[in-house]
């Protein structure tokens, strides 16, 4: 039960329940080959808006928020689904364009979260910047009226023409996004906001640059994962190669103290290419890193750290290599979840930027290198759609809602869920 508590302390109080119940009913049977178990949704037309190219999600209890990233043109167009309504029903689904929030350019964001009141969504990039305008949703109020809405541009804070962020995690009071950039404007600038601040304060916003921590070059990250205590920083490209530093902050510590601050390069764990990951998981005791791409070549080498080893001790990481389960391709994720037995990859795209849904599956109740813990499935054409191209997911303590983004046609608003075995019916 300790290791289920410390998953707990990540999750919307809405899921906790659902999460208690599993622990004392025990797990159902498996689905996640059974088509029945999945459920698509073209919502790319929602209220007559184009609601496609979507990059991250956060649920409040009741509605999921999908983030808005890009079409051809940067938008922000956000798009809702309400959990207590039809999936496959054009009523459960709202749109609104908050693009031009506070008089601000509110387009191209990568990631959402939840606080308890406001979701918060990750600024990203634009059509000609990566950016810090953080755009912000009051749940109390009206989704499609602008009153509801506001935005804040970090960019003075950051100090940097070009940040850009992708993902945060919300630790009960800050939230930390992780410093992104990409290539050549990879940076390594942790961006903090205190929700028990003003949103639109400068006082509300701190900013650590962890470029140089432990001797690294710990920047260019794509997403972040938190333990209960400590913010992990998910390893991709510094601007000029794809690598495996991962950066991590104690929030027991002062922000801006460098003795707060930690990496440890993990780009040769097991003797793998452990390089180019997107997106982390939480499972109460371990942080998963999701595989990526190292150079041109997708890969499925799954990174894991032990959160009760020393995080400097190379004993306290292992790797897998899933690259090939189940018979399928299952290398390029973007993001994961956990369900509290499972945890999900999230498909994105393989080699040349093949988008595909080659969904990826591991058992935490069994060995974490043994094939046989690990389960595959190509979810690509569920309900005759075409359902490729996911960027992260949103979990709702029944099921898995997959973010779209392109699926190799075009960018797509077609929306996939997944209903978890180890919730009661």
């Amino acid at each position: 039960m300790a290791r289920m508590r410390a998953w707990l302390v990540t999750l919307h109080p809405a899921i906790v329940l659902t999460v208690a119940l599993v622990s004392v009913c025990g797990h159902a049977a498996d689905e996640f080959s059974d088509p029945s178990a999945w459920e698509a949704f073209d919502a790319g037309s929602t209220d007559g808006l184009q609601a496609k190219g979507y990059f991250g999600a956060a649920f409040d209890g009741r509605y999921v928020y999908y983030a808005p990233c890009r079409t051809a043109a940067f938008h922000g167009v956000v798009l809702r689904y309400d959990t207590e309504g039809d999936f496959g029903t054009a009523t459960s689904w709202r749109a609104y364009d908050a693009g031009s929030t506070d008089g601000l350019k509110t387009v191209g964001y990568a990631g959402a979260v939840f606080d308890g009141r406001y979701v918060y969504f990750i600024p990203f990039a634009d059509a000609n910047t990566r950016h810090a305008r953080v755009l912000r949703y009051d749940t109390q109020a009206e989704f499609t009226r602008a009153p509801s809405w506001s935005a804040f541009d970090a960019g003075p804070v950051i100090g940097l023409r070009h940040s850009g962020f992708d993902g945060a995690v919300f630790d009960g009071r800050y939230i930390y996004m992780a410093p992104f950039g990409y290539s050549p404007y990879a940076h390594g600038r942790v961006l903090r906001y205190d929700t028990q601040g003003e949103f639109k304060s400068r006082m509300s916003w701190a900013v650590h640059d962890a470029s140089r921590t432990s001797g690294l070059a710990t920047k260019g990250y794509y997403g972040a994962g938190f333990d209960g205590r400590y913010v992990y920083f998910v390893p991709f490209n510094d601007g000029t190669s794809f690598h495996g530093r991962v950066l991590r902050y104690d929030t027991q510590a002062d922000f801006q103290s460098a003795t707060a601050w930690s990496a440890y390069d993990a780009a040769a764990t097991g003797g793998m290419a452990t390089i180019g990951y997107k997106g982390a998981v939480f499972d109460g005791r371990y942080m998963y890193f999701v595989p990526f791409r190292a150079g041109e070549t997708c890969h499925g080498r799954v990174l894991r750290y032990d959160t009760q080893g020393d995080f400097s001790d190379r004993g306290s990481w292992s790797a897998y290599d899933a690259g090939h389960t189940g018979g399928l391709d299952t290398r390029g994720y973007v993001g994961g979840e956990f369900d509290g037995r499972y945890i999900y990859f999230i498909p994105y795209s393989g080699d040349g930027n093949v988008f595909h849904a080659r969904m990826l599956r591991y058992d935490t109740t069994a060995e974490f290198a043994d094939a046989r813990s690990w389960s595959a499935f190509d979810a690509r054409s569920t309900d005759g759609l075409n359902t490729q191209g996911y960027k992260y997911s949103a979990f709702d303590g029944k099921y898995i809602y997959f973010v779209p983004y392109n699926n190799g046609t075009a960018f797509s608003g077609i929306a996939l869920r997944y209903r978890s075995p180890v919730t009661p019916r």
